[in-house]
């Protein structure tokens, strides 16, 4: 497993800015002018009442006091504004910079190496990215709040700070351990809340499974035939009584912490007044002195305990930075712009396997072990073998989706590693299993760009090819229909053997010199797969084409099979030939045929199996 990232907060808040230049480079700007605005708005307030004060006790003209006034108070309303406009815009282009940064995650997340997506850490660390960059109180969006509070309070500590030093040192000392007291007992809610996340999650998760399973239409045939209401019900109820025990304890620690913050709290705001009491009452400050002092204490204590809490903050949104930026920095080994061209991408190639190994694991076993192999160009292939035997793997190395963890495969004699892993992808035209259809027109599908770009002629081609013209001309809106009900009101759905030839149709406009089919017709009847791979059979001459099977009679048709074991080819030849020798294939073959000599009402006779 990669080390994730370990940034100081000095470094991630340097990243940030750096972002937001590129991203929204006014943020930068609002945010500070926000800073001095929430820093002054304080400051206004509490010399406003001295300086009114002041004019009246010594006796200066009316106009003058009106004066005065008028512009401390217009002084003050005009940054209480520009505080309440600042903070929309600010609000505003924080979602430009959820932009950016999703814009960043969805970029890695399709062009990284593929065998990251399949990596269980990197898989989470790209979940707890998007959640971080998710709505305006997202943890990044959070980080401007937070940087602006911070400065905020340490310039209000800072100026409050310089008018009670002139009032008395020893004063700032008494309300700056008072103050971090309080903030400590609260750490201590903190760090609980933090200890108990998981239990917490636990009881939340699983009530919200029981919630999405209520309204899924997938389990509402199962709940309701198999009565699992009940039993639903009380998994619910149960964890429903776990979560409130939890708050229970969470307010039962919130009230003693809540009780001894505000003993101490009238502790220090006690002290203090009773001291500005005596100087006052001793002639040692003016009355306008006292009330300045009076708002001073107040907020320099609030400064205080505001920057403590939002260090705090910042602290534990730097770990949300740190694994923001393992996600966006997950090593990439795969050759790109660095790569060598693949050269000729009209006509196939020779490939070889040369003794490969691969294990998902450095500790796991290996799903292939020692595979050689060599594929002609132009040549049928048939793998085959039960499920687990590795065939997917083997695909996945041919494509250089993934790397072996020993041996090399080449390509027209060059190590796959050797080439840009960008154009080496485009020699390859694959139908999954596991496939993956956005909600586009069909003629994008088939196609896979923009409209503007699109051969609409090549479009028709492959769709006849692949035997689904019919059926899509026939359609109201023909090639631009709309897939996926579910998306679209006028959308259309297809059914599991008109998805594969669209498959294949996507397949065949990509016009790759090498073709692979791994189990994309597992879904299907034997009689619909059977007739399906005569189709593909036709299309793909003069193609590398391999075809995955987990059904020996489907690929009779290739021009060599080999049937694969733990990660072995453990026979191969023709079907005939496989047959003749009555081994492991032969085995397999007849237990798959007998199911169907067997039941009559099967979808295929014996002799088709």
């Amino acid at each position: 497993m990669e080390q994730d990232k370990e940034y100081p907060l000095s470094r991630n808040l340097v990243y940030c800015v750096r972002a937001t230049r590129q991203g929204c480079p006014r943020l930068l700007v609002f945010c500070l002018l926000v800073i001095l605005a929430n820093c002054l708005v304080p400051v206004v307030i509490a010399y406003l009442p001295k300086v009114v004060i002041e004019q009246i006790t010594e006796g200066r003209p009316l106009r003058q006091l009106l004066l005065v006034t008028g512009l401390m108070t217009g002084l003050l309303a005009v940054l209480s504004g520009l505080q309440k406009f600042l903070d929309r815009l600010i609000y505003w282009h924080k979602f430009s910079m959820n932009a950016f940064f999703l814009r960043r995650i969805t970029r890695k997340g399709l062009t990284t190496d593929y065998r990251n997506q399949e990596n269980e850490h990197f898989r989470t660390l790209q979940n707890e990215s998007f959640a971080s960059c998710n709505g305006n109180f997202s943890h990044y969006a959070r980080i401007y709040d937070a940087v602006v509070q911070v400065f905020s309070n340490l310039l209000g500590f800072l100026a409050f700070g310089g008018i009670l030093v002139t009032l008395n040192p020893l004063l700032i000392l008494f309300l700056c351990l008072t103050t971090l007291v309080s903030f400590l007992l609260n750490r201590r809610i903190n760090r609980w809340i933090e200890s108990s996340r998981d239990e917490k999650s636990g009881y939340e998760r699983r009530m919200q499974y029981v919630t999405g399973a209520a309204d899924d239409v997938r389990a509402a045939k199962d709940i309701r035939l198999y009565r699992m209401a009940a039993w639903l019900n009380g998994i619910y109820d149960r964890n429903l009584k776990g979560l409130l025990g939890w708050y229970r304890k969470y307010t039962a620690k919130l009230f003693g912490v809540s009780a001894a913050d505000s003993a101490l709290a009238f502790v220090r705001e006690g002290v203090t007044y009773v001291y500005l009491l005596y100087l006052a009452l001793n002639g040692k400050i003016t009355a306008a002195e006292f009330v300045l002092y009076f708002h001073v204490v107040a907020g320099f204590s609030a400064w205080l305990g505001n920057l403590l809490g939002q260090a705090s903050e910042l602290q534990q949104l730097n770990q949300c930075m740190n694994r923001f930026r393992s996600y966006l920095e997950y090593p990439e080994k795969y050759l790109r712009e660095g790569g060598k061209p693949v050269g000729d991408r009209t006509e196939p190639k020779r490939m070889e396997l040369r003794d490969v190994r691969f294990r998902y694991d450095e500790k796991g076993e290996n799903v292939i072990n020692g595979l050689s192999l060599t594929l002609e160009a132009g040549e049928h292939l048939a793998v085959v073998g039960l499920n687990g035997a590795g065939k997917t793997t083997l695909v996945k190395l041919l494509c250089g989706l993934t790397e072996p963890s020993e041996g090399t495969v080449l390509y027209d004699g060059t190590d796959i590693r050797e080439f840009n892993r960008e154009e080496y992808y485009r020699l390859f035209g694959a139908v999954f299993q596991d496939y993956s259809l956005l909600p586009v027109t069909i003629e994008e599908i088939v196609a896979e760009n923009e409209r503007e770009q699109i051969d609409h002629s090549r479009v028709e081609t492959c769709l006849k090819q692949a035997g689904l013209w019919e059926k899509i001309s026939s359609l109201p809106d023909g090639v631009k229909s709309k897939y996926d009900k579910a998306f679209w009101d006028d959308g259309i759905n297809l059914s599991g053997g008109e998805i594969q030839k669209l498959l294949l149709a996507r397949a065949l406009y990509r016009n790759a010199p090498v073709i692979v089919l791994d189990e994309p017709t597992a879904a299907l009847d034997p009689v619909s797969e059977n007739r399906l791979y005569e189709t593909y059979d036709e299309v793909m001459q003069g193609k590398t084409t391999v075809f995955i099977s987990h059904r020996l009679a489907s690929t009779r048709f290739c021009h060599r099979i080999v049937l694969i074991e733990h990660g072995q080819i453990t026979e191969e030849g023709t079907h005939e030939e496989l047959l003749a020798i009555k081994g492991r294939y032969y085995e397999l073959f007849e237990t798959q045929a007998k199911y169907y000599r067997e039941n009559p009402e099967g979808e295929v006779s014996g002799d088709e199996a």
